[in-house]
């Protein structure tokens, strides 16, 4: 929905639009190096959690685009959110196949891409009727553009970020993990105890 809001409700062209994607695809490159730790630092639920609810926020938080938003500004949320997104998905796909042995391992995660392509259609499905629903609600055309659409949008956004909030109750259900300490933690605390 980002590429529409900034298409139909700002007035990019296609390719503008296009191009504010990069910064979201390059920030979720660069948090690939990073889940791992993370991961092995607060554990899968923990980050799961708070991950989603960050996801969510975010979400929301391009209900508060407006074309007079500084680019600079506008680049940085993209930037977030393509981080978090990554850390998200890469989180999610390793706690789904963590606990399959090498021969279950590539049916795994055949059916879990399944699963996962059946579940962003649903979620495109589900954010064009919301865009609908809320264009209808307020009496504008989604398809005019412009200031008319802007507020289906911003509407329609704000309760996706909510049902992704929402959603983060899934992966309460995870068993927590112990806090893993590092070497260097261990040998810090040591030192601050005596």
């Amino acid at each position: 929905m980002i590429p529409l809001l900034m298409q139909l409700g700002m007035g990019y062209s296609p390719a503008q639009a296009g191009m504010l994607m990069l910064p979201m695809a390059i920030a979720g490159m660069l948090t690939k190096r990073i889940v791992t730790p993370v991961i092995t630092h607060f554990g899968y639920r923990r980050v799961l959690l708070g991950n989603t609810v960050l996801l969510g926020i975010l979400m929301a938080s391009f209900a508060l685009m407006t074309a007079a938003q500084p680019l600079w500004l506008r680049i940085i949320q993209l930037a977030a959110f393509g981080a978090v997104n990554s850390m998200q998905f890469t989180a999610m796909n390793t706690v789904t196949l963590k606990d399959l042995n090498a021969g279950d391992a590539a049916a795994g995660n055949s059916l879990f891409s399944m699963v996962q392509m059946l579940g962003m259609s649903i979620g495109v499905s589900v954010a064009a009727g919301l865009l609908t629903a809320m264009a209808d609600w307020l009496h504008v055309s989604a398809r005019a553009g412009g200031a008319q659409a802007l507020p289906a949008f911003q509407l329609a956004l704000a309760v996706i970020g909510l049902i992704t909030i929402g959603s983060a109750a899934i992966f309460w259900q995870i068993e927590p993990e112990p806090v893993q300490i590092t070497d260097r933690e261990r040998t810090e605390g040591s030192g601050l105890s005596n």
